[in-house]
């Protein structure tokens, strides 16, 4: 088996290679694990299990089953707090580590006193409840805490781009002038079809030369664009050098110089032509002689009628038996 990873540079989530590889976690509760994982301090606060297990196939019961065998696991704690107006409100906490009772209910403790401190989350009065839907969130996740979204990866960063530049832009600087304006716009344009092609000035102005060459040899600029932009890798580092390597790999042959006869008059008609094979009459000349050969050709190529007279049956009859007698 061969493994092909490359560690992303940001919207990752870190988990254990212990809760990977825990066979006593069906894959929707691996799923609703790493869907909370991957959420905000903000919108975990903001989200419910049950919104997160909303998109889980085979309904309430795996949802169901998926809650238990992470509560199971200590990787959910749920509770119940009374807030200072009476109302009942359910918390639940999801970990990325396994947590005891005593460890999940400090964290509890933790929130809710932040949450008295700031004054949000504490419920209004009931008697000043005004008209329409509540403010106040009935449930939602509480995460044990933020893992930095830092890029662990041992690969260099990627190379800084240009900043993109627009046709305008390109023409401001005094660029854009001379022979290779279409090659040039025609770099400018790539990012239209795919972002990752995005050039900077400088880019645009090295590579022209090859882009006019193309060009020159016949090929269009919707061709030139396609050559460079179809069957892209997943991933572009550097933009000017990949479509470097395409305009110097991929470059089309020469165009082959066409030759052009000198116009000759014809014999017949004596009209300017060109030949093409070292003819001597025009094209009208040589159908009308063409045609009247045919002509001439089929009346030779006639039957001539038969003059062989009829022989009578009695006569042919005599024949046969003067023949056999």
């Amino acid at each position: 088996m061969l493994l092909h990873a490359i560690a992303p540079s940001r919207d990752f989530t870190q988990i254990a290679n212990s809760l990977v590889w825990d066979d006593e976690l069906s894959d929707s509760a691996f799923r609703l694990l790493v869907r909370a994982l991957a959420l905000g301090p903000a919108k975990a606060r903001a989200t419910t299990v049950t919104a997160l297990a909303a998109g889980l196939s085979g309904g309430r019961v795996t949802t169901d089953r998926a809650r238990r065998q992470l509560a199971r696991a200590g990787l959910l704690h749920t509770t119940r707090r009374r807030g200072a107006a009476g109302q009942v409100r359910t918390e639940s906490l999801l970990s990325s580590v396994p947590l005891g009772a005593a460890e999940a209910e400090r964290l509890f403790d933790g929130q809710f006193e932040r949450a008295a401190r700031s004054g949000h989350g504490v419920p209004p009065d009931a008697g000043k409840r005004s008209r329409g839907s509540s403010s106040v969130r009935s449930s939602g996740t509480a995460l044990p805490g933020v893992t930095p979204r830092v890029n662990t990866s041992p690969l260099p960063p990627p190379p800084a781009l240009e900043p993109a530049v627009t046709w305008g832009e390109f023409t401001e600087h005094g660029f854009g002038e001379g022979g290779s304006t279409d090659a040039e716009r025609a770099l400018l344009e790539l990012r239209r079809i795919d972002p990752r092609l995005t050039l900077g000035a400088r880019e645009v102005r090295r590579l022209a030369p090859l882009a006019a060459e193309w060009l020159a040899r016949g090929v269009s600029s919707a061709a030139l664009r396609a050559a460079l932009t179809s069957g892209l890798p997943d991933k572009v580092k550097s933009p000017a050098a990949l479509v470097r390597w395409r305009l110097e790999g991929k470059m089309p042959a020469p165009l082959e110089p066409s030759t052009v006869t000198a116009p000759v008059c014809c014999d017949s008609c004596d009209r300017a032509f060109r030949p093409v094979n070292g003819e001597h009459r025009c094209g009208d000349c040589r159908t009308r002689a063409a045609a009247r050969t045919a002509s001439s050709t089929a009346r030779t190529a006639e039957p001539a009628p038969s003059t062989s007279r009829r022989v009578d049956w009695r006569t042919l009859v005599a024949q046969i038996g003067a023949a056999t007698g």
